[in-house]
């Protein structure tokens, strides 16, 4: 009860501190101008408009927003793995702790607005066993060529089963300036992500699903872990600036006055800084003898914890797009070192990353034919030898339809993870070759129609995995992975349906189990309702894949590693929606896993003793205020 008070008062207080700047700032909306709010991100430099009508509003949970099905272990915000084959391979150094990426704030994604009015967006979801989801986005420019905004969200899931608490707390302040004569540009931010996950190890009972007693009291179902919890933790702090070189023209106003001297920048020197502090720490109250082989350091309770202090800087020279004269060639070039302090238990290392840049590209999807190739070299003694080069090749044609290839070469060094660990339950050295990846990727995307198709092969020499002993192995001959994704809807005035297929082919599934099939099927009615005043959607979701011998979870690691004991079986699972849409508000009704009891097979294990939700019912709210 006090988490969820806890909650409501941050909610309201981030609400009150929008409406408050709103206040102040607006005495007399122009109707021309009242919705005018656009952002960009460092990713994505383009300005846009937020989306007042949002797709898809039940699916609220971050996992459900990707573009491949993703599933974690039963409760929103645990530890997550994809069903379809993924696999990055950055170069340089890597701390090597991912299971919970796609919950963080990252700095590239960081929303900079530029405001006529204050914006506002709110969101807030509750349901389940006590969870609560939800937080508010605020922007403001106190000056025309200065914005302020914040970004805050939380997440607070109980969960079904004992144990099983997951909170997030994820903040970011950011703020955007560029000087009156565009000479200058600042993009700044501060980043904050908090995770905390208590971690029960699984069902220690069989019979979760076939004994009745337990069909609505999961949270009496023994667990391995009773005292375990998981920190994650980052605060980052990064700016971006540019300095702009061009020409300076005079821009007549009226007849009779005449604008200062306007710089029509055509080059750039840009300067990236990012400090951030990162850090896991595994805390288990009891000695838990019985769950983990052994016990190396600590024989009564475990407190492992990795740490890294990391500051980059990058230097960076390009030319500018210039939009009365398109140009057909950018190019972007530079360097970025990093300085990074890696500590763990008693042990504590000094690592250095210097990597050379250089891009070129056009503008891929407004040109006939759209390219971009872009390479990195590490030279750092560490990581010298490491190199990435990803290459974009795209046709543009009429009527909507686009054809690309795309692909990435790269040799990178294993992570800090994957080579040395040293854990109160786990602890090795290893001397691993770098892996070398060849993905490429043919896309066709036919819009007009609402169809997309994309395949995607992968060629791994020196793949890493983990073992049934949760130790990392390389499997030193070539894997080969090859995924196929199709997705097409269908939408009329009144039915929308979205229909979203996977197939892939793993060379080695021994140590890559992952199902063959994969499916997503969305069909719902849209229309307006009393008068038309009110756009409404009322559907179903349906979610399958085949089954597949998955990987078990190993809390102390916070990684998935390989198991040949259990076979994961699965059911289509649906579930039902309604959503109601009133302007620039957003309202939903959802039952998440509606069928559960309703086939011989009574509930779905995601891992080893890790049961997936059971039926659950949502409400949620967003809503937009430009004002």
């Amino acid at each position: 009860m006090w988490e969820v008070k806890k909650f409501l008062f941050s909610y309201f207080i981030a609400c009150a501190f929008g409406a408050a700047f709103g206040q102040i700032q607006i005495t007399k909306p122009n109707p021309k101008i009242f919705f005018d709010a656009k952002y960009i991100t460092l990713e994505n430099p383009t300005p846009r408009r937020p989306d007042s009508l949002i797709s898809n509003p039940h699916r609220f949970k971050i996992l459900e927003k990707q573009f491949t099905p993703y599933y974690n272990l039963g409760n929103n915000g645990t530890a997550y793995y994809s069903v379809i084959f993924t696999n990055s391979n950055p170069i340089g150094f890597k701390h090597g702790f991912n299971s919970f990426n796609l919950y963080y704030e990252q700095p590239q994604k960081v929303r900079y607005f530029n405001t006529k009015t204050p914006y506002t967006n709110l969101d807030f979801v509750f349901g389940g066993k006590s969870e609560i989801v939800g937080g508010a986005e605020f922007a403001i420019n106190i000056k025309p060529n200065v914005s302020l905004g914040f970004n805050y969200h939380r997440n607070n899931s109980k969960g079904a089963s004992q144990n099983q608490l997951s909170i997030h707390n994820l903040f970011s302040l950011q703020s955007a300036f560029q000087s009156k004569n565009k000479r200058y540009e600042l993009y700044s931010a501060f980043l904050y992500n908090g995770i905390k996950n208590q971690e029960n190890g699984g069902w220690a009972q069989t019979n979760a699903y076939t004994n009745s007693f337990y069909k609505n009291n999961k949270s009496f179902i023994n667990v391995f872990l009773n005292d375990a919890i998981n920190n994650w933790s980052e605060r980052n702090l990064n700016f971006h600036e540019q300095i702009n070189f061009g020409k300076k023209t005079e821009v007549q106003i009226n007849d009779s006055v005449k604008q200062k001297m306007v710089l029509h920048p055509k080059f750039a020197i840009t300067h990236d800084f990012e400090f951030s502090h990162w850090k896991f720490r595994y805390k288990d109250y009891v000695k838990d003898s019985a769950f983990y082989p052994a016990l190396i350091y600590n024989t009564d309770s475990t407190n492992d914890y990795t740490k890294t202090w990391r500051l980059t800087n990058g230097v960076y020279f390009k030319n500018l797009q210039n939009d009365t004269l398109p140009k057909k060639f950018l190019f972007a070039a530079g360097l970025q070192y990093s300085f990074i302090r890696y500590q763990q238990r008693n042990t504590s290392q000094w690592i250095q990353d210097l990597q050379l840049k250089a891009k070129i590209y056009n503008q891929t999807d407004s040109s006939f034919f759209g390219y971009s190739v872009d390479a990195a070299v590490d030279i750092a003694p560490k990581y010298i030898g490491d190199f990435a080069v990803n290459f974009l090749g795209k046709l543009n044609f009429k009527k909507s339809i686009s054809i690309g290839i795309n692909g990435e070469v790269s040799l990178a060094s294993p992570s800090q993870k994957q080579e040395f660990y040293l854990g109160n339950h786990y602890t090795y050295n290893n001397h691993f070759k770098k892996i070398f990846q060849v993905k490429t990727e043919a896309q066709f995307a036919w819009k007009k129609q609402l169809l997309f198709a994309t395949v995607q092969d992968y060629l791994i020499h020196n793949y890493i995995y983990l073992d049934t002993a949760s130790m990392p192995r390389q499997y030193t001959k070539p894997l080969n992975v090859l995924v196929v994704k199709l997705r097409k809807d269908f939408n009329t005035k009144y039915i929308f349906s979205g229909t979203e297929l996977y197939v892939q082919w793993i060379s080695n599934k021994s140590i890559i189990p992952l199902p063959v099939f994969a499916m997503k099927q969305t069909l719902y009615y849209q229309g307006g309702w009393i008068s038309g005043k009110l756009n409404a959607h009322i559907g179903f979701d349906i979610t399958y894949n085949t089954n597949f011998k998955g990987n078990a979870y190993n809390p102390s690691l916070a990684e998935f590693y390989l198991q040949n004991k259990q076979a994961l079986k699965f059911y289509p699972v649906l579930d039902v929606f309604f959503s109601l849409r009133v302007k620039f508000t957003n309202i939903f009704i959802r039952v998440e896993h509606a069928n559960q009891g309703m086939f011989k097979q009574k509930g779905i294990y995601v891992a080893p003793n890790y049961g997936y939700l059971d039926r659950t019912f949502h409400v949620g709210v967003y809503w937009q205020f430009y004002d």
